[in-house]
């Protein structure tokens, strides 16, 4: 099987760590057709209002794919489409964004992965600079996984076209079959950060991230109680503790509690409450 993508390189971790935490009260509807039409509406109660957009992903050909075509009602259209196995190995996809008085956003990519590398790469054709070029590969090896990535800017639209280096960065992990670990960095290799993740059991699975910039470290884990609720928590070096109950209603429903609190001040008002609602 080829390897992750490098953006994806650590992700158990953060995942972990990060998905289904929402402070909002948030729903979202999902539905799917007999065609295969999948139509998705979200909501979000925000202090100012309430955020929402509507959402489709659908094949109108064999190897074409609408993964999404977006409006919000903030008036931002996005849409991102993919041609698969026009060559073996190959993806090519195209995205696009335009609207709510924000610049347009377009980007061409072509992902190829074989049995041992994933190679990405992409052209962002609406930077004010010029296009960026963008490159990235991971490798794996036994157990280890090698990737790099890197940017760069060719300045064709700027004032003083000179081409530069916006960006690059590595990472590595290990793969030691209850556990990953991994090392990765951003920002010119000036940010690292250290992700471990394990799989304790079918039922419970702990995570550990540590930002060497931040000096932020977080601990977090999942432990799924039984077939409809599965309880979520983690805590950080700033004495943030956060915690998730998501309860299969019923099939189809499911509903998502979190809750976050500053140990350090719990007589602030920093701390924060968020419900989720999500059907399909």
């Amino acid at each position: 099987m080829a390897p992750v993508k490098f953006r994806d390189v650590g992700s158990a971790a953060n995942d972990l760590i990060n998905n289904d935490y929402c402070f909002d009260r948030k729903f979202k509807l999902k539905t799917k057709s007999v065609n295969g039409l999948v139509l998705t509406t979200e909501g979000t109660l925000k202090p100012k209002g309430v955020a929402g957009k509507l959402s489709a992903a659908f094949k109108p050909f064999d190897g074409i794919t609408m993964k999404k075509v977006c409006v919000t009602t903030d008036g931002r259209f996005s849409t991102e489409a993919s041609l698969d196995n026009a060559l073996e190995g190959v993806t090519f996809t195209v995205k696009a964004e335009d609207g709510a008085n924000k610049p347009p956003a377009g980007e061409l990519c072509v992902d190829y992965k074989s049995g041992n590398a994933t190679v990405n790469t992409s052209v962002d054709v609406c930077d004010v600079n010029g296009p960026t070029l963008y490159g990235a590969s991971t490798l794996a090896y036994d157990n280890f996984l090698l990737g790099g990535e890197i940017r760069y800017n060719t300045g064709f639209d700027s004032t003083d076209g000179s081409p530069s280096v916006v960006d690059y960065n590595a990472a590595l992990s290990y793969h030691g079959g209850d556990f990953v670990a991994a090392l990765t960095s951003k920002k010119k290799l000036s940010d690292l950060t250290f992700n471990l993740h394990q799989r304790y059991s079918k039922d419970i699975a702990l995570a550990t991230t540590y930002n060497h910039s931040s000096k932020l470290l977080t601990v977090g884990g999942i432990y799924k109680l039984d077939m409809a609720t599965v309880l979520q928590g983690k805590l950080n070096s700033k004495g943030i503790v956060s915690a998730n109950a998501i309860q299969m209603v019923s099939p189809g429903v499911k509903l998502i509690t979190s809750v976050e609190v500053d140990a350090k001040n719990f007589a602030g008002d920093s701390h924060k409450f968020g419900l989720q609602l999500l059907l399909g």
